[in-house]
């Protein structure tokens, strides 16, 4: 019998959970890799010329097939099926899980090489090995190349979006092709409504369509009454508010520009004072492009909402009305001299320029310069980050530098050394660009007061250390574990501001 795995772990202190818990990860890591080099032995075992001549014969004998991409050997296909049940999966799956495996040994082998040496997991690099299935043996290689120096050392979102970009880069033209082949699978859909009463719609757009249509849901839902929904039932209603469009344009006006609504269109609509307001009104009273209908206009009070409608549009500045969307690309200088290759659009990730292109094509667009990063901002005096310095930073280091982090959105900007003000002996311009860290939410509070602490030795290359002491170094390549033993002190230390 197996003793219960709670019983296990029970008694031990923080410090030795931590340790059990880093074991049971490393050990997970080993074993699920093992497997990988188990299936890649069983292919060498039963390749198609270890099929004997006389098996080739029989009808319905066994063949050599190829379930990996280009470059990759052929297999007995009987053997993938007793594989399968071995390591319980169906024929179907377990030959697509052989196919994975020899896709990343024989078209990934810098990957395959981490794999084998525990500093990858298994799973990250068959999913790389999906992404590049379509690709040929050389194409590979090129991504795989790529994609060694981070492999193992950032979040798999992270090493994802470094592989579509590889992928985009040999292969632009498949990008751009299937990019515009999806464009018959956009359309919008009506669930049933669900036990509860309530109803689902579900939508498929390109991109920029649905981050513009996400983003006007969130400036209606900002413009309703404050109450004490949650920011989701917010949404929900603005949302069902543009199947009214006159009451969401309403809304947006009042937001947009608010004088529109202010005391005057209030009086204005109120009756005149000493008339009767059962009076009939005189067609000559009637505004002229009314006069066609005039038996729909039988009291003074409509007679003076619509003059009072007419002040408010001829008060509107559409500039004002007019929605905006902003999209920022990030191009490399060789895409803009050659007019393709591959950018980096914040929250829908890497892809072509001719995609690009494309969504912009139905836009009113604005270019606007980019940040020059040669140009650092002058470090402040004062404690609060000026808005010169948020904007270069999120161009110069868009995603958190906490390790393993992957959070790229609502990014809070730490000072690496706490701030000191003048009347503390602080030094001035404690405020620059090298001494600042961007940091999610929670990780930022764990900082200030998780007992986490963090140093940075020299701009993007940060060090930090757990309530526990262990040690993780993170810049753009990814997190590299130091551990607690001498070698991290020493680097801990050596990372000291200078005095």
């Amino acid at each position: 019998m197996f003793e219960s795995l709670e019983l296990r772990v029970a008694g031990y202190g923080t410090d030795d959970i931590l340790k059990g818990a880093g074991a049971a990860v490393r050990a997970r890591l080993a074993a699920e890799n093992e497997l990988l080099a188990w299936v890649a032995a069983w292919a060498d075992a039963n390749s198609a010329e270890s099929i004997h001549p006389d098996e080739l014969r029989l009808h319905g004998g066994p063949r050599g097939v190829r379930p990996g991409g280009d470059g990759t050997p052929e297999v007995n296909d009987l053997a993938l099926v007793e594989l399968a049940v071995a390591i319980k999966k169906g024929e179907f799956a377990g030959t697509r899980f052989v196919a994975e495996v020899l896709d990343v040994r024989h078209r990934l082998p810098l990957l395959w090489e981490k794999v084998m040496a525990c500093e990858v997991e298994g799973w990250q690099a068959r999913s790389i090995a999906r992404m590049t299935h379509h690709l040929t043996v050389e194409q590979a290689g090129q991504v795989d190349a790529d994609l060694a120096g981070f492999a193992g050392l950032v979040g798999y979102s992270k090493l994802q979006n470094r592989a579509e970009a590889a992928i985009a880069r040999v292969d632009g033209e498949r990008v751009e092709r299937v990019a515009a082949e999806r464009k018959t699978e956009l359309g919008v859909w009506l669930a049933q409504t669900s036990d509860e009463g309530l109803k689902s719609l579900f939508a498929r757009l390109e991109p920029a369509a649905a981050i513009r249509l996400y983003a006007r849901i969130q400036e209606i839902a900002d413009a309703l009454p404050a109450d004490e929904r949650s920011a989701d039932e917010r949404r929900a209603e603005a949302l069902g508010m543009l199947g009214n469009e006159l009451e969401a344009t309403r809304i947006l006006a009042e937001a947009r520009q608010p004088d529109l609504f202010a005391e005057e269109f209030a009086t204005a609509v109120q009756p005149v004072a000493g008339e009767d307001p059962d009076e009939v009104v005189e067609e000559a009273e009637v505004h002229p492009s009314l006069r066609d209908q005039p038996a729909m206009i039988t009291d003074a009070e409509l007679v003076v909402f619509r003059a009072a409608i007419e002040r408010i549009v001829a008060g509107l500045d559409p500039a004002r009305l007019v929605p905006t969307s902003t999209l920022i690309v990030h191009v490399a200088a060789e895409s803009l001299e050659t007019g393709n290759g591959i950018c980096r659009v914040p929250g829908i990730g890497p892809t072509t320029l001719g995609v690009v292109k494309d969504w912009l094509g139905h836009d009113r667009v604005d270019v606007i310069s980019v940040i020059d990063l040669n140009e650092t901002p002058a470090p402040v005096d004062a404690y609060e980050i000026p808005d010169r310095h948020k904007r270069y930073l999120r161009f110069a280091r868009p995603s958190s530098s906490f390790p393993w982090s992957t959070a790229t959105e609502r990014l809070e900007l730490d000072h690496s050394e706490p701030y000191r003000s003048m009347d503390e002996g602080g030094p001035p311009g404690q405020t620059g660009v090298d001494g600042l860290a961007p940091l999610a939410k929670r990780e930022h509070r764990a900082v200030t007061h998780g007992g986490w602490r963090r140093r940075q030795p020299e701009p993007g290359t940060m060090i930090f250390r757990s309530p526990h002491g262990d040690t993780q170094l993170t810049n753009y390549s990814g997190t590299f574990d130091l551990g607690r033993g001498p070698l991290a002190h020493a680097i801990w230390n050596a990372g000291s501001p200078a005095l």
